[in-house]
């Protein structure tokens, strides 16, 4: 079973994986030369930065996680 986190994680992905697939169409479509190079090229750069911030983002809320839970264990004791 999969926590919240990581759900919205894969959906974030999803998400960032079709915005950079209509990027890359409309780098296909103005592109003058070349135009799947220029597909890939732009949707590629959306793709990466996307997932580049959503796993910055992950790693950061994981890290507060693990502060909170390492804060509240050592309170109890």
């Amino acid at each position: 079973m999969m926590n919240r986190t990581l759900y919205s994680m894969m959906w974030m992905m999803a998400i960032i994986f079709l915005v950079a697939l209509l990027w890359g169409t409309v780098g296909y479509v103005y592109a003058d030369t070349h135009p799947l190079q220029r597909a890939a090229f732009v949707g590629g750069g959306v793709l990466i930065a996307g997932w580049l911030i959503l796993f910055a983002a992950v790693g950061i809320k994981i890290s507060r996680l693990k502060a909170r839970r390492r804060q509240s264990n050592s309170d109890e004791q």
